[in-house]
């Protein structure tokens, strides 16, 4: 195979991953019409006060991972506070790693903590 061939056939990889990039966009953002997250706290019972406080939660989670490092949100605390909206879910793991995978479809904000939660290894058992 010579240079000339290889280079070819990296762009054509390289437009091919591209166009790959914005399908998965382009379902990400229809999926997150679908309102995942609402659907994922129905599915579990989850009470309006409860939905409510999730997102505050939630809006709080992300505002401190943008924030200074030593602010940074702690898995530990996630969960506690999780415990205090959803008591009868304390110790669901299920319900925990389902929230956080859910938060990846979920509006953009939403995709960000994921990515800080992901990054952080979160959820982590230890």
């Amino acid at each position: 195979m010579t240079d000339s061939d290889l280079q070819a056939r990296v762009d054509a990889l390289e437009a091919q991953v591209a166009e790959l990039k914005s399908v998965q966009d382009l379902l990400m953002r229809l999926l997150s019409t679908t309102r995942p997250l609402a659907n994922l706290l129905q599915y579990y019972g989850a009470t309006d006060a409860a939905e409510q406080a999730l997102y505050g939660l939630l809006d709080e989670l992300l505002a401190a991972s943008r924030g200074p490092k030593p602010r940074h949100p702690t898995f530990s605390f996630f969960q506690m506070r999780l415990g205090e909206i959803f008591p009868a879910l304390r110790a669901d793991r299920a319900f925990v790693q389902t929230l956080v995978d859910t938060l990846k479809v979920d509006r953009p904000a939403y995709r960000e903590l994921h990515t800080y939660m992901v990054g952080h290894r979160w959820p982590s058992w230890d």
